[in-house]
Order: C-alpha cells, then structure tokens, then sequence
C-alpha cells in the first residue's frame, strides 16, 4: 500500500487515437491504480504541464511525434517523456533525445513495462513505496495467469483420454468375464471417475485464475 504522505502519480498521453488512449488508459490502470491518467490531442499538450510522465503517442507518425515531443517540452518542461511506438525507430530515438524522451515502448509491452518506465520518470520523487506495491501486484497477477494457463492446458490434454478410457471400462464391466478380470475393470472405472473428478478440479482453477 503506497505511503499517504506520498505525492500522486498524474501520467499524460499525446494521441488522437481512441485505441492508443485504450490501451494506455488500461496498462496504467493495471500497473498503477492510484495514479491519475490524462490524455490530450497534439495541439492541445499544454494540459498535461503537471503529469509526471507524458507518452507520445508515435504509432502513426514517427516524424509527427518528434515534434510533438519538443512542443510538449516546451510546455511541460518538468515532466519526463516517452513515446509509444509499434516498433523501435532510430530516427525516432535521435528526434526524441533532444527533447529528452526517456525511451520508446512498443505497443505490445505497454503492459508488462509501465511500471519500470514511471519509476524511471519519477523514481526518488516519493513514489517508490506505490512503484513497489504495483510491481509485486504485478508479479502475482502474472503468477496467478500462469497457474491458470497450466490447469487449462492439462485440464484440455487429459479430458478426452480419461472420457475414453471411462467409457471402454464401463463396456467391458458389462461383458461375462472372470471374477478377478471384473474386479478389476471395477477399479479402473473407479480410478477413472477420480481422475475425471479431479480434471473438473483443475477447469475450476483454470476459470478462477483467468476471471
């Protein structure tokens, strides 16, 4: 749990695009969810002069979004930048570093990065205490998924075996054989339900951890 005497995260982002905003709007919500988030169009960044971090939405036009950088640090002279990019650009790199973009995300790692890039930005400004508690509640999100992506994988390549081999028991219960080869057809059966039971056990799981 972050300090109370701790000073609140804002983050900005410069983008004219609904599914950036989303995406950005999302991972910081998940990675930090007491920090405040904004967005703003390219011609209107004077209205995120206070964020701590400003992202700069590059995913449509690298060479736009390098000038968007300098005119929002000419506005937000205090706030670190980085640019949200669908792939890694040097010309990108080299425009933004003038204006002291910190560094480019790739779209499909806005996730798993967001909380290392804002303690990067803003990291010994009194948020640490928050930047710590989001990267443990991440890890144990991760850990959570992971658990349940397992339960379903074994829950999908163990039902139809343990269905067969049920199925093929039952049918040879009902056939005239021995007393000894009954009684042992009676404990596959028996170990099969068990098996099965347990395989529901782990779609239980597999549906919590993924909820």
């Amino acid at each position: 749990m972050a300090s109370s005497t701790s000073p609140s995260i804002r983050i900005g982002l410069v983008s004219g695009s609904h599914a950036v905003i989303a995406l950005v709007r999302e991972s910081v919500a998940a990675a930090l969810p007491t920090a405040s988030f904004s967005e703003a169009a390219p011609d209107a960044t004077a209205t995120l002069a206070d964020c701590s971090l400003i992202f700069i939405d590059a995913t449509a036009d690298a060479v736009a979004a390098g000038e968007t950088a300098q005119r929002v640090r000419a506005s937000a002279s205090r706030s670190a930048l980085a640019f949200v990019v669908t792939a890694r650009d040097d010309a990108l790199a080299k425009k933004g570093a003038s204006a002291g973009a910190i560094e480019q995300i790739e779209m499909r790692a806005l996730g798993p990065s967001m909380a290392v890039t804002v303690e990067r930005a803003v990291g010994g400004g009194g948020w640490t205490e928050e930047l710590s508690a989001a990267r443990d509640e991440l890890r144990r999100t991760q850990r959570l998924l992971a658990a349940g992506e397992i339960a379903l994988g074994l829950q999908h390549a163990m039902n139809n075996p343990l269905t067969a081999v049920l199925a093929e028991a039952q049918l040879l219960e009902m056939e005239p054989l021995p007393a000894e080869a009954t009684t042992a057809v009676r404990r596959i059966i028996e170990s099969t339900r068990r098996l099965v039971a347990l395989v529901r056990k782990l779609d239980a799981v597999s549906t919590k951890k993924q909820g």
